[in-house]
């Protein structure tokens, strides 16, 4: 008899443990819609697949093999566009050390002459507040590092 209860036991365990794996590998719930004030869902969020209508709006504006740079975080405003075929270029007087976001289509170098320091950027790359980060200090913008 305690066999049988044992085995019950561990067959009863392994089976809240498989429901509990079962859980955690479904995929999430999507995310409801907002509830009220407490709501942390971003009102910058659309319904094409929950992308942020700001990011939406940078991959518009930048054509494809292009880097745009914008003065204005979550790119706002008229971006200034680069192309690697333009070879090294001084960033423009407005956005000499302010560039606060920028959207990647195709890979570049990111110059900061004094001190030196330089970063890669690919294709896919972008920021929306960049100005917390390197914008602050890019002087230039290069096919390579």
């Amino acid at each position: 008899m305690r066999e049988k209860t044992r085995g019950a036991r561990l067959a009863a365990a392994a089976g809240a443990i498989a429901v509990a794996m079962a859980a955690f590998a479904a995929p999430a719930p999507a995310e409801a819609a907002p509830s009220g004030a407490g709501s942390q869902r971003s009102a910058a969020r659309q319904s094409e697949g929950g992308r942020p209508a700001a990011l939406r709006r940078a991959a518009e504006q930048c054509g494809a093999g292009e880097i745009c740079f914008w003065r204005d975080r979550d790119f706002a405003g008229v971006p200034w566009r680069w192309m690697p075929s333009n070879g090294y270029r001084d960033m423009p007087a407005n956005l000499h050390d302010h560039v606060y976001s920028f959207y990647a289509n195709a890979p570049g170098c990111f110059i900061d002459w004094d001190p030196l320091e330089r970063r890669g950027v690919n294709s896919g790359d972008y920021a929306k507040a960049y100005d917390t980060n390197f914008g602050r200090r890019i002087d230039a913008v290069a096919p390579n590092c």
